[in-house]
């Protein structure tokens, strides 16, 4: 009978240790779904946004959840303190999410158990606030907890903020609370830390986005008819045609010596236009040799030459804008034929290909040649001429436009006096009469570089005849400069006699070497006569 007991005892012992056994693998299977459970809420919330603000709200509204403590909450560390982004619970009776502007509770690095975690970089779990030194109490004393857990976030080594998870109970979290959150820390902290990358990639996008509508609309102001100097009738002629052909897709050909403004023109066209938000791309024809220049404007494909990689040409990059040719004039013959047919058939064919691609692009074109005699000559095609030149817009040289001289100079002058940060200053007198009188072979250009090096190089308070840096006007004719009032003059018409006489008596002299017979034969008049108006004018 003892046996039989025995017997049973051992095995309602086993069944229990067994059942133990069970129950413990039941409670540790329960808390691994648990976990898992948590885990994959949270994976999901991490990858569901890439805002800051909802990605932490959503973590601190499923650790409350899932975990249950009492409050809950995300710090971010700021330079050497930490802010709180998001909380539940906390300073809430609903334990609903966290206002952060309604309050903003920080501390500094080391400071309070958050603070610590962040500078140790290691989780902290306290059993009762009482016993720990570095617990900072709540300012408002309406949340004041005895359990805490904080768990610093780290991404790629570095500190970026801490977990907190608080109850008003002492001992509320286990080692179970503390290695749940060690699960997820990492995955955290690179979720924000990619949240606020992305943040900062936003702002700067809007930013650029922002800064190029500007330059956008600065360069449709600067480029726009308006915006171009001149009140000449020549230039005006010029301008009212831009107007009429601007908003239209025909070809322009622009014609005028060199410096005369004719790419400011052509982006003139091209901003007037509906393509003004398109691309405009310049190309110097002058400025490349065949080869490089048809790359250069259809495109080359990959493997044409050792070493050459694929490349777009400018066609396809003005693909909806406007593509300007300048110095059409100097472009060979074998480009020429290329370019037909890309204006005829509106494709472009790269070097080496045989694939066509559809392009839009209005054409502008310039050039300082006469085209016509280019065409008499043979070295320019009939056909791409009037392909080109649907309509010619003709720039006049800077001496066809003087009325036009100071107002461009002044343009020019604030220009550059804001560029390089020096004083506005006015032209003298004299500098204005010198800027007039000038012959201006590079036109527009030369006038432009002139009134740079004046800007740079005055330093009174007005820009003086030698700031212009300007040749001494070579003329074979007689140049006489009148005083602003006629009343300055006491004997007009014989003071100006007088001045025209000596001039012309020096110029004599200089042109025979000195020799008095010959001046005076030169000048028509008696040697007698010449040494008689040399002792008048003090000359001898």
């Amino acid at each position: 009978m003892t046996q039989e007991q025995d017997k049973q005892d051992r095995l309602r012992q086993e069944r229990d240790q067994y059942a133990r056994s069970v129950s413990e693998l039941s409670e540790k299977f329960d808390e691994k779904v648990e976990e898992l459970s948590f885990v994959r809420q949270l994976g999901d919330a991490l990858g569901s946004s890439l805002d800051l603000n909802t990605l932490c709200r959503h973590t601190v509204n499923i650790v409350q959840e899932s975990l249950g403590p009492e409050h809950c909450s995300i710090m971010l560390l700021d330079d050497q303190s930490l802010y709180l982004v998001a909380a539940r619970g906390a300073y809430d009776d609903e334990a609903s999410t966290f206002d952060f502007a309604a309050q903003d509770p920080s501390f500094a690095l080391g400071e309070g158990v958050a603070g610590v975690a962040a500078a140790t970089q290691k989780a902290i779990r306290i059993n009762n606030t009482a016993d720990y030194d570095a617990f900072v109490e709540g300012q408002e004393h309406r949340v004041n907890p005895k359990s805490l857990l904080s768990a610093p976030l780290q991404s790629r080594g570095k500190v970026i903020g801490v977990i907190n998870l608080s109850d008003s109970l002492p001992d509320a979290f286990e080692s179970k609370h503390e290695r749940i959150i060690a699960l997820v820390t990492n995955a955290l902290a690179m979720a924000i830390e990619n949240a606020m990358l992305f943040a900062e990639v936003t702002e700067s996008r809007e930013r650029l986005a922002n800064e190029n509508l500007q330059l956008k609309q600065q360069l449709t102001d600067r480029f726009s008819v308006d915006g171009l100097i001149g009140n000449s009738p020549p230039f005006r002629r010029a301008l009212r045609l831009v107007e009429k052909v601007a908003d239209t897709t025909a070809n322009v050909l622009i014609t005028g010596e060199s410096g005369t403004g004719k790419e400011v023109v052509a982006r003139t066209v091209h901003f007037s236009s509906a393509r003004r938000d398109e691309p405009f791309i310049a190309v110097n024809c002058a400025a490349l040799p065949e080869t490089l220049l048809e790359a250069e404007l259809f495109g080359i494909e990959k493997g044409v030459a050792t070493g050459v990689d694929a490349r777009a040409g400018t066609f396809e990059k003005a693909d909806g804008g406007t593509l300007f040719l300048d110095e059409i004039g100097d472009m060979s013959p074998a480009v020429q034929v290329r370019l037909l047919r890309v204006l005829q058939e509106r494709q472009v064919t790269r070097v080496g290909s045989s694939k066509t691609l559809s392009v839009d692009v209005r054409v502008v074109s310039a050039t300082h040649r006469n085209l016509l005699d280019r065409i008499g000559g043979g070295h320019f095609r009939e056909d791409l001429y009037y392909r080109l030149k649907v309509i010619e817009i003709q720039l006049p040289a800077l001496r066809e436009r003087r009325e036009d001289i100071l107002q461009l100079a002044a343009h020019f002058a604030n220009r550059f006096s804001k560029r390089h940060s020096r004083p506005r200053r006015d032209f003298s007198r004299s500098a204005a009469r010198a800027l007039l009188n000038h012959k201006w072979s590079g036109n527009v250009r030369e006038l432009e570089h002139t009134i740079e090096q004046a800007i740079l190089l005055a330093d009174g308070d007005q820009i003086e005849l030698p700031d212009l840096g300007l040749d001494e006007p070579t003329s074979d004719g007689l140049r006489l400069e009148l005083p602003d009032q006629i009343g300055e003059f006491h004997d007009t018409l014989s003071d100006v006699q007088d001045l025209a006489e000596q001039a012309m008596i020096r110029k004599a002299l200089a042109e025979t070497g000195g020799n008095r017979t010959r001046a005076a034969a030169l000048l028509g008049i008696a040697r007698r006569t010449l040494n008689y108006k040399l002792r008048k004018h003090d000359l001898s």
